[in-house]
């Protein structure tokens, strides 16, 4: 009995054992490496696997290769990323990402990349910005086989101790478009001052703090300087506002290091565009005979030009606003327009309310600070039906003397004469109104004649919108076809005038009748 206790013991124990060596995988075995940028993994009795990454490596050196840390305004450091398999073996041609952490440093190249060489090193540069002093991290990544391995270092960035000024570069200048505004015309989206940045440098183009610079001007008319000296901040750069005067003129600002020969100029800033003034104030339009009458949307360009007392072009932003008494104004956000170079402009487009003589006014506001500025044009709001008077020989442009009534026609007599004649007739649209621009004059209907007409095209032209005829005035030339005065045979002929215009309104109304001819 006692025997087979023991058995029973012993079998209990042999089997707590075989479980507990399954669960521990077998027999030791060794850790992976787990340092940064990653390791392998441990084996397990036979039966684990290892994964193949890589690791990467970064070192800090001076100029001489010896190890360093600091970068200062005229010293940089070289970074060396070292790209290794995770069994020591060099990575040959793989991209290293490098980047800094703060603006305070910049790599160089700028592309922040570079190659591994035979050695698996890759190298970058990096320097002082300018832009301050402090600490930083450079960050090195790469790709090995399928993962990213990536290491960092950290470096701090100080002033030159013995950093003396080189150069000096103009940097930068506020208002961008170096352009200001004379004394007293300041407001919205003009200044008076401008402010001109200049920044001095050492031999390696870092920027040299604490050193005192001399300001002078070159212009024709006077301008002031807020300060005629100052110093460079930490990033070596130093500032100076211009004020305008009372006069438009153009200047340019010399910074001089202090006790030195070292200058640089500002670009040029000009000094210009006053309030607008009344006298130079300027209304135009692209059209005076608008076939809108009878059309909605039909378009007419408005383009104001403005300047101030000096003739300069005023501010680029300046306000124009618009009203008319017929169709309606499209500008920008409604009925206004914003200048630039001095000039905006509006479209006028037809559409109710139409004033009943068809003349549209277009008014052009604007304000220089203490008063109103104003100016207007007028343009005939046309028709597209035509009505044809003939009226006295030597009849000009709103000074026609009619002979008869609208469309009334006219007879000629070729009996005596195959000669050609002319008659002279004005054209007027419904409302006793020029017609559209670019209106045509022809022929239609012909019977054994011809027409031409001069101008045979309804232009820009110079009707006075106060003259009792509005109309333009066309000579119109007929030939009798086939007239012979020694002809045996009688032959009548007859053609009408035709006003076609640029929308598709025709209008043949006006006969002329040429009567009873010989011919063959």
């Amino acid at each position: 009995m006692k025997n087979h206790f023991i058995k029973y013991v012993m079998l209990m124990l042999y089997g707590i054992c075989t479980t507990l060596l399954v669960a521990c995988g077998g027999g030791g075995g060794s850790p992976g490496n787990t340092g940064f940028g990653g390791g392998g993994g441990g084996t397990a009795g036979g039966t684990g696997s290892s994964t193949t990454t890589g690791k990467i490596v970064v070192v800090l050196t001076d100029s001489a290769g010896a190890a360093s840390n600091s970068v200062t305004g005229s010293n940089a450091l070289t970074a060396k990323a070292t790209v290794t398999t995770d069994t020591g073996a060099p990575v040959k041609n793989t991209m290293v990402t490098f980047t800094v952490s703060s603006t305070i440093a910049v790599l160089s190249p700028g592309t922040g990349t570079a190659l591994t060489d035979d050695n698996g090193i890759a190298q970058i540069s990096i320097k002082a910005s300018g832009s301050g002093t402090g600490a930083a991290e450079v960050t090195a990544k790469a790709t090995v086989g399928a993962a990213e391995v990536s290491a960092k270092a950290a470096f701090s960035v100080g002033a030159s101790a013995t950093a003396t000024p080189t150069a000096m570069n103009f940097v930068a200048a506020v208002p961008t478009d170096n352009s200001i505004v004379i004394q007293g015309s300041g407001g919205s989206g003009r200044t008076e001052v401008a402010l001109l940045t200049f920044k001095v440098v050492d031999s390696s183009n870092s920027g040299v703090p604490n050193v005192a610079v001399n300001f002078a001007t070159q212009s024709s008319n006077p301008v002031s300087l807020v300060a005629s000296s100052g110093k460079t901040d930490i990033s070596g750069n130093v500032t100076v506002a211009v004020n305008s005067g009372t006069q438009p003129t153009t200047v340019r600002v010399i910074a001089t290091v202090q006790g030195t020969a070292i200058s640089a100029i500002s670009d040029t800033v000009t000094v210009t565009t006053g309030q607008p003034t009344q006298a130079a104030f300027s209304l135009s339009l692209q059209k005076y005979y608008v076939e809108g009458w009878a059309h909605d949307n039909t378009q007419n360009t408005v383009t104001v030009l403005l300047a101030d007392a000096f003739g300069a072009a005023v501010a680029n932003g300046t306000q124009v606003v618009f009203t008319t008494d017929s169709g309606a104004i499209v500008g920008d956000g409604g009925a206004r327009c914003l200048t630039t170079n001095g000039g905006c402009t509006v479209t006028w487009r037809s559409q109710n309310p139409r004033t009943s003589n068809g003349v549209v006014t277009v008014v052009a506001t604007a304000t220089n600070g203490t008063a109103n500025l104003s100016t207007s044009k007028r343009f005939f709001n046309s028709g597209s039906a035509a009505n044809v008077y003939q009226v006295s020989p030597g009849s000009k442009q709103g000074a026609s003397t009619r002979t008869g009534a609208a469309n009334a026609g006219v007879n000629l007599n070729f009996a005596a004469s195959c000669d050609p004649q002319t008659i002279v007739v004005e054209i007027v649209d419904e409302n006793g109104n020029p017609m559209p621009e670019g209106t045509t004059i022809a022929g239609a209907d012909a019977k054994n004649a011809g027409l031409t007409a001069f101008p045979s095209t309804v232009l820009l032209g110079s009707v006075p919108i106060e003259s009792a005829t509005r109309g333009t005035v066309h000579n119109v030339t007929v030939t009798p076809a086939g007239c012979e005065v020694a002809g045996t045979k009688s032959k009548t002929g007859s053609i009408l005038i035709n006003v076609q215009t640029p929308l598709g309104g025709s209008t043949a109304a006006f006969l002329i009748n040429l009567g009873t001819f010989a011919g063959n």
